[in-house]
């Protein structure tokens, strides 16, 4: 349960750094400054619990209230808003970004919408294992030093649709990321 939500808060923050970063040859190189980012993610989730009722079903009641409870709990947590800062640097931009696919790319399908210097929407869908994920993200940028975005993410599992809505904004900081290397909470 914990890594499901995890897994979609890594989503979301990994689809932040699309903005500040192209991945593919058919993405346009984005217009912004290197070095130090911050950005704000407001994430919102909805939805049931994308787990197998007949997995919950084999739990006994007060095993299965834990794990239901901790689900809620990890939810919780995991939506609050956070603020995070990341160092964006040349390498970064050359060596692009992928987002969160850990290697099945079979599974994956990726459309480009639009790609321009200040614009991204991308539309992904991921079927793993009887899991599948829609995910529709837009991003724009503006003067290079302001980005602001959406992630809408879907996943259904066993019947069970959990909803996954992410407003991020993020402004350029400095050119100097001084010990910062990757993401990093700031809260």
């Amino acid at each position: 349960m914990r890594s499901r939500s995890r897994t979609a808060m890594r989503l979301a923050c990994a689809c932040a750094a699309v903005t500040l970063v192209a991945q593919a040859a058919d993405l346009v190189k984005p217009d912004i400054k290197l070095g130090l980012w911050q950005v704000v993610n407001d994430p919102q989730v909805s939805g049931e619990m994308p787990i197998p009722e007949e997995d919950l079903a084999k739990l006994p009641p007060e095993q299965r209230a834990r794990v239901e409870a901790g689900f809620r709990a990890s939810v919780a947590r995991a939506v609050r808003p956070h603020t995070y800062r990341e160092c964006m640097t040349a390498e970064k931009l050359a060596r692009g970004f992928d987002i969160d696919k850990k290697g099945d790319e079979a599974s994956c399908k990726r459309r480009v919408i639009s790609s321009t210097s200040s614009e991204l929407t991308l539309h992904d869908e991921c079927d793993r294992s009887g899991e599948k994920t829609v995910s529709d993200i837009h991003f724009q940028v503006a003067g290079g030093t302001q980005m602001i975005g959406r992630i809408n993410v879907v996943v259904t599992r066993a019947g069970k649709t959990m909803n996954l809505n992410s407003s991020l904004s993020g402004k350029w900081i400095s050119s100097s990321c001084g010990s910062v290397k990757e993401a990093e909470p700031v809260d």
